[in-house]
């Protein structure tokens, strides 16, 4: 299942954080960040930090004293995360593969993620190196998307007007990040990977844009998805743009764009 069309780099990194960051990632980096405890931690280590918005939360939440390591595949994504902090020892931020992270067993209290688990090719893998880093009694926090037929605003922008276009093709690379939406599989990485009280939750929280206009910039119009069509055929890159924006309009009204998000939440501890 290739995720190429979900890569982000050079301004792509900076497009994903100023358009999607506020409506998708802002209120579950909240919703993430709160859960971290803040007593009896000494350090912790967010994987797929991206663009660092729960990293921002985090460091604002965690005492000085607690070493914050941000990690990501992608330098890019770092780079506009790194631009977040005024003080450059605030935050480690180390280049990083989920399925072999650079650190020594037992070196973290808290690991987590936000909407990163449903991009490593072994991710069974990527769990097991989340529980080696972890100290014994340490936790371990996901979440992962729902899958798009049952929130609005995706089942908008990918069901009813990225897909259609690629009718014919193997569809199953836009769908990669919401590929991740079953609860008893979720608890099964856990579990195989030795989590100890294995949990997952369904989270709605609200989603807020600015506009109609900034989502499809992010959704599409600076998106490689948007950019693989215009390529292909630049008129019918204009008329979903035209298209997907009057639906969101008609659907969220504008100015703000207001709609339920939905996600899951895995939790684990290492005994």
């Amino acid at each position: 299942m290739s995720s190429e069309v979900f890569k982000f780099t050079g301004a792509r990194s900076a497009h994903y954080d100023n358009y999607l960051g506020p409506f998708m990632f802002e209120p579950y980096g909240k919703d993430m960040a709160s859960r971290v405890p803040i007593k009896n931690v000494q350090a912790v280590l967010e994987l797929a930090a991206g663009t660092g918005r729960v990293t921002r939360h985090l460091r604002e939440r965690l005492p000085a004293s607690v070493r914050l390591v941000a990690s990501d595949l992608s330098p890019d994504m770092l780079d506009v995360a790194r631009g977040k902090f005024t003080d450059a020892k605030a935050v480690e931020f180390v280049v990083a593969d989920m399925q072999s992270l650079p650190f020594e067993s037992n070196t973290f209290d808290v690991v987590l993620c936000q909407f990163g688990f449903m991009f490593p090719p072994d991710k069974q893998k990527a769990f097991d190196e989340a529980f080696r880093v972890l100290k014994p009694g340490g936790l371990f926090l996901f979440f992962t998307w729902e899958q798009t037929e049952r929130v609005e605003i995706f089942r908008l922008v990918y069901n009813d007007h990225v897909l259609p276009y690629f009718a014919g093709e193997d569809l199953t690379r836009f769908k990669v990040p919401f590929s991740l939406h079953d609860p008893a599989q979720l608890k099964n990485f856990l579990t195989t990977s030795n989590f100890s009280q294995p949990a997952v939750e369904r989270v709605v929280l609200k989603g807020i844009g600015p506009s109609a206009h900034d989502l499809v910039q992010g959704f599409f119009i600076t998106h490689a998805i948007g950019q693989e069509v215009a390529d292909r055929d630049r008129n019918a890159f204009e008329r979903i743009v035209k298209e997907m924006e009057a639906a969101i309009i008609k659907k969220f009204k504008d100015k703000p764009v207001v709609c339920e998000l939905a996600a899951y939440l895995g939790s684990g501890t290492k005994s």
